[in-house]
Formats: structure tokens, sequence, C-alpha cells
């Protein structure tokens, strides 16, 4: 049987500033490719408000650690009260948009994600028997690579928002 065991859930962080939605896409699908994951876009729609545009963009990332469990990063996130502004950088305009942002990571550890342990009863319990002992170990290691790349993805959203932020 197909277990999903949450590993991080709601982690989220805020931003007010500059963004430009094209390079953090870019950085984002880049981030991904680097670190092997297959990127599965669940929702993205653009919606017009009076006070400016809102972006909601929901990924579903996936990389499989092994024939027997795999990782998935959820990230929501929501630009919200986006107008667009014109910057000058190196004496070149850019058209950028300024607004607030609104990320959320969810991180899931799934194992037996092909459902091979699930033909027969003695199958099922000598699985939950060998997680329970045999691979353990395993296992944990697993949630510290879906912590790091977690973090990891955290990191270079924010440092791009960061670097967003001095711009103007």
């Amino acid at each position: 049987m197909v277990e999903v065991k949450a590993i991080r859930f709601g982690d989220s962080f805020k931003y007010k500033g500059l963004i430009n939605c094209k390079e953090l896409y870019k950085i984002i699908d880049s981030w991904l490719k680097q670190n092997g994951y297959d990127k599965i876009e669940i929702w993205n729609f653009e919606e017009i408000y009076e006070d400016g545009k809102q972006i909601t963009l929901k990924l579903q990332p996936y990389k499989k650690i092994s024939d027997y469990a795999k990782i998935e990063i959820r990230l929501n996130m929501v630009l919200s009260k986006m107008k667009d502004v014109v910057v000058t950088k190196d004496k070149v305009k850019i058209k950028v948009q300024k607004g607030e942002g609104s990320f959320k990571f969810d991180v899931f550890l799934t194992t037996d994600y092909e459902g091979s342990w699930e033909s027969k009863p003695l199958y099922y319990f000598l699985k939950t028997i060998a997680e329970k002992f045999l691979y353990r170990g395993l296992i944990d290691r697993y949630e510290d690579i879906a912590h790091k790349d977690a973090d990891a993805l955290k990191r270079e959203i924010k440092s791009f928002l960061n670097m967003e932020r001095f711009r103007n």
C-alpha cells in the first residue's frame, strides 16, 4: 500500500517588494532540474483585481530516490497586488512587478509508490516489519534528503527575492 508521510507541513514565508515573475519561474525550474526533480504543475492562473493582479501557482515536483521511495515537495505560491513597474538597472529599463508574495512548502515521503508490496497480506506484513526494523536507517536518510532539498529550494527562492529587493 502506498504510504505518504508528511515530513514538513505548512512551512511558509512572505515577501513584499519587487518581483520579476519570469525570472522567479526560471530560478525554480532551474533548481528543480539541477536537483533531479520532475515538475508537475497543478495549477497556474492569473486574476485581475482592482488593487492589481494575483498569480497563483501550485507545483508538485517529485524525485524518485529509489525504486521504493520518492520525495514530493508541494509549493504553493500566491503573488498578490502585483502592479507593473519599470526600473533602471545599468542604464537599461526593465519591466518588473511590485507586490506581495506568499510561499508555502509541504514535503512528503512516499514509500512503495508502485504498490508492489500490497498484492498479498503477507507481503504487506513483511513490508511493515522490514520498514520498522531493517530499513529504519534508510527511511531516516530519505527524510533527511527531503528536509535538505526543501530547505535548499526555500533558500534559493529567498535569495532571489532578496536580490530583487535592492534593484530600484
